[in-house]
This record gives structure tokens, C-alpha cells and sequence, in this order.
């Protein structure tokens, strides 16, 4: 079985090679780059379906609020590893993965370079803006990033049916929809067109979600007593809720479509200055996020010249994932340029994490933090988005 995703690069995409700061000047897009978006998406869906079965339980972890319990963390390498075929490491049903990946470039892109002096990065058309994720990796070296071109991925599969390699692509195309390829990815960074597709139909991302769901639910047999009231303890698409603070439920995932943003205003909301700049009408002005002291929860560590938020561990991605197609991407169904963001609340942050600034401060986590954390960034992004003139609706 063979299909063809053709792309473009949506906005600046920086993917390190042998040198971090430098291109891989043969593909640009790496295949390994997709295969570890793919993977963490398909981990993603997995958790979901075994969170709500109460197949993935939450138990304290050393200096994590919560971690998988290890028959959990069996039962998803299994899932996406054998099951699905992406490759399994179990000495007992050890296989390599099913699907192959090839990247043709088709029309070489455009290829920039960010310096501490000059930090305007291209995003299309003749448009240049400074992107914070660039500005932070031009402080000390120069770094390439491309935008624009053509290319072909190509998947093959080996012993698998065809129902398995379709659900296999629909992952990674919902993977391509809410999130990009290679540095600052959770950021609205290398984002990819998908623009034509050999196998899949195009489909509005929420559809795609759910044929995902549904075709999951079908081949995970697992089933052990029904969700539990905790956070799950990893990332996960899931259409299950908890009771929050008073009466109220807190649905645990969800995605929206952002319109009338540009990429770099979608990006450099995770700039705290310019994220003020807009809420609050002055760069000095503490924004909710900051009132709060819950600015971690959009990714650890977050510091600069010794201020910010640091913790034990070394790094905790934000699961408050944006991302920005045009209108030719087929899974945007609606034609119309914008953003993606992704909300996932889960319970794997560090116990304790270090507030400094003019002072110190230690922040205790507790579920009750994670869910207030998420809620103000959420809040802070509507206002955001309200104030540059765009809007925020939720569609799953």
C-alpha cells in the first residue's frame, strides 16, 4: 500500500540537522522529524481511548505530580507499536514499524537565516515579522529555516490491512492539522500545507478526530472498569471531563480554530511582553497569567536572563498547542487562513516549580493548580485573540 501527501511549508520551519542551527539541505523535511510527530499524536489518541476505559491510571511520580502506572505505559507502546505498526520494542512481539516514510522535494523552498542582528524572519508572500522562538535561537549562533516549496511524503506499508494503514494516516494527518515539524512545532511553527492526497478524503479536522476515535475504539479490546477521577497522566485526546472547582466540569481536551491571526501574532502570544502589549495595553503591565504565577503551564523551563520558571526536571512541553494552515490545507475545509489550538490537561508537571524574579517563590502543584493554570491561559488567549480582532471558536 502506497499513499502521497503532497505539502508546503505554512510558516517558518526550522528542523536541525548534524548542526541544530542549520537545514538538512537534502530533504529540509526530515522523515524522522514526521515520524516522532506522527508517533506522539497516535500516543496521544491511544492514551485517550484507554484513560476513559480506566486503562490508564495516574500514581504519583518522584517530583511529578502524576506519572503512568507502568501496565498503562505496556499497554499504549503495545497499541501503537503492534497494533498499529509503528514499531515495537517487546522482546516477546519485538517488530519493526509497518510504515515507511520518503520525502521528495518537488520545489525547493525559500531558505533564511536568523542572526542576533537580524531577526526578521520571512513568512510568506514578501512578509517578514520577529518570531520569538527565533529571536531566542539567534542569541548565540545564526539559524536557517525555510517557508514556502513543495514536497511529497510518501508512506509505504508493509504487512498491515488497509484498515490499520488508513487509521494510521488519518493520525498523522490530524498530527499535520494541530501541530508542525521541528523547533518551537507547538508554536505555530513549521506548520505544513497538506494541499493533495492520494488516499484520504478531505475532511474537516473535527471529522477526522473522530473517525480516529471511533476506528481506535474498535481495535483496542482493553477494558478495565471505567474512568477514574484523576487527571490523566499523560497528554491524551479524550472527550471525557472532571469536576473542577465547585460544580462545574472541565472538559480535559479541545481544539479551536482561531481566525483573523497571522503567524506571527499566533506565535508570539507565548511572548509575555507582546501577549501584555495586546491584553493590557503596555508591555509592563502584568498580564492574568503572570497576576497568578501560572505562566508555566505554556512550557518548562521559561526563563531568561535569571528570571522566569524553572523545576526539577528538565523539560516539560506545553500541551497548549497552536498551529496556522492556509486555505489550500485540505483538512480546513472551510477555506478560510488561520490558526489551531489544542488544549491538553493532563497531570504530568513537576510537584514543585521556582518562581524568581525581584523575589523567590516556590509554587506547590495539585491537580486543582493544573486545571486553574489551563483555564487562565485559555481566558488569556480568547482576550488575546479578541483584542488583535479575531476570533476563537471551539469545534471538538
Amino acid at each position: 500500500m502506497r499513499a502521497v501527501f503532497r505539502v508546503k511549508i505554512a510558516t517558518p520551519l526550522s528542523v536541525g540537522w548534524y548542526d541544530h542551527s542549520k537545514l538538512d539541505s537534502r530533504f529540509v523535511i526530515r522523515p524522522t522529524s514526521l515520524k516522532g510527530v506522527w508517533r506522539w499524536w497516535a500516543r496521544a489518541f491511544v492514551g485517550g481511548v484507554l484513560y476513559e476505559r480506566g486503562c490508564l491510571k495516574s500514581r504519583r511520580g518522584r517530583g511529578v505530580y502524576f506519572e503512568p502506572d507502568p501496565e498503562g505505559v505496556k499497554k499504549i507502546s503495545r497499541i501503537v507499536g503492534a497494533v498499529l505498526g509503528m514499531g515495537y520494542a517487546e522482546r516477546a512481539e519485538a517488530a519493526a514499524s509497518s510504515f515507511k516514510i520518503a520525502v521528495r522535494m518537488l520545489k525547493r523552498p525559500f531558505i533564511g537565516t536568523v542572526t542576533k542582528g537580524q531577526r526578521s524572519v520571512e513568512y510568506g508572500y514578501g512578509k517578514r515579522a520577529e518570531f520569538q522562538r527565533f529571536n531566542l535561537l539567534s542569541l548565540s549562533t545564526s539559524v536557517e529555516y525555510a517557508v514556502g516549496g513543495e514536497f511529497e511524503i510518501e508512506i509505504t506499508g508493509r504487512s498491515i490491512d488497509s484498515k490499520r494503514f488508513t487509521l494510521g494516516l488519518e493520525i498523522l494527518a490530524a498530527a499535520l492539522t494541530l501541530s508542525g515539524v521541528g523547533k518551537g512545532s507547538r508554536k505555530g511553527l513549521g506548520s505544513l500545507d497538506v494541499t493533495w492526497t492520494n488516499y484520504l478524503t478531505p475532511t474537516p479536522v473535527e471529522k477526522l478526530i473522530e473517525d480516529v476515535r471511533r476506528e481506535l475504539n474498535g481495535v483496542i479490546p482493553d477494558k478495565c472498569g471505567g474512568q477514574s477521577g484523576d487527571l490523566p497522566p499523560m497528554p491524551v485526546m479524550t472527550k471525557a471531563k472532571i469536576r473542577g472547582e465547585g460544580a462545574g466540569e472541565v472538559a480535559l481536551s479541545a481544539v479551536y480554530k482561531v481566525t483573523g491571526l497571522d503567524p506571527p501574532s499566533l506565535h508570539n502570544f507565548f511572548l509575555r511582553p507582546h501577549r501584555a502589549r495586546v491584553t493590557e495595553g503596555h508591555y509592563g503591565i502584568p498580564d492574568e497569567l503572570r497576576k497568578r504565577l501560572e505562566a508555566w503551564v505554556l512550557g518548562l523551563p521559561r526563563e531568561q536572563k535569571d528570571t522566569g520558571y524553572s523545576a526539577e526536571v528538565d523539560r516539560r512541553a506545553s500541551t497548549f498547542i497552536v498551529s496556522y494552515h492556509d486555505r489550500d490545507h485540505i483538512f480546513n475545509t472551510a477555506k478560510e487562513p488561520g490558526g489551531y489550538l489544542t488544549v491538553l490537561i493532563s497531570g504530568d508537571w513537576p510537584t514543585e516549580i521556582h518562581w524568581s524574579d525581584s523575589d523567590e517563590k516556590v509554587i506547590e502543584i495539585d491537580q486543582t493548580k493544573i486545571i486553574s493554570a489551563y483555564s487562565t491561559a485559555y481566558r488569556e488567549f480568547e482576550n488575546y485573540v479578541t483584542k488583535l480582532k479575531g476570533k476563537v471558536t471551539q469545534i471538538w
